[in-house]
């Protein structure tokens, strides 16, 4: 799920309904990255359960959710779990210092994209590069690490999808 405080957040609303929630996260502690009186209210309730040095590694299920494969970080092992539900909670800040150079961003660290990332230094080519394209020619970013994405999952699965067809057709240029 996560850990900051807008998980705990969601985790203490999401107890008024649910049998259990399952906090899994990936670091240490919640404290960690989380405001010291959602930590508290969280220990307080039974209903809340927090894994600590975990993440999801596979969720299963057709229409529905069937169940989640959980990687324990701290022994390398993965348990499949009966969870019929899973919220994504994952941050807001941009993590992008690993990209190279070539893959242009704003301000914040989000990655450039479409129009973007063609008026950036980084992008050299004649052509536009695709809507989902990073000044990186080949190279498409979706979901919350693209400037000016709407931080959703659903957003982040569409553009999932459209990344798939600008990827073909950045294929068949070469063709």
């Amino acid at each position: 799920m996560g850990a900051g405080n807008s998980a705990g957040q969601a985790a203490l609303f999401f107890s008024r309904f649910a049998r259990s929630v399952t906090m899994l996260v990936r670091g240490e502690t919640l404290a960690t990255s989380m405001s010291r009186y959602l930590v508290d209210q969280i220990a307080a309730n039974d209903a809340i359960h927090v894994e600590t040095r975990s993440e999801i590694a596979a969720v299963h299920g057709g229409r529905t959710v069937e169940g989640v494969e959980v990687l324990g970080r701290a022994t390398g092992t993965t348990t499949t779990r009966p969870f019929t539900t899973v919220f994504v909670m994952i941050g807001a800040d941009a993590v992008t210092g690993w990209l190279p150079p070539g893959v242009a961003r704003d301000e914040h660290g989000y990655v450039l994209t479409g129009a973007d990332a063609a008026a950036s230094p980084q992008w050299t080519l004649e052509r536009r590069p695709f809507g989902l394209e990073t000044s990186a020619p080949g190279v498409f970013a979706v979901g919350d690490v693209r400037s000016g994405s709407v931080k959703r999952v659903a957003a982040g699965v569409g553009e999932g999808g459209m990344a798939i067809a600008y990827a073909h057709r950045y294929l068949a240029l070469d063709a």
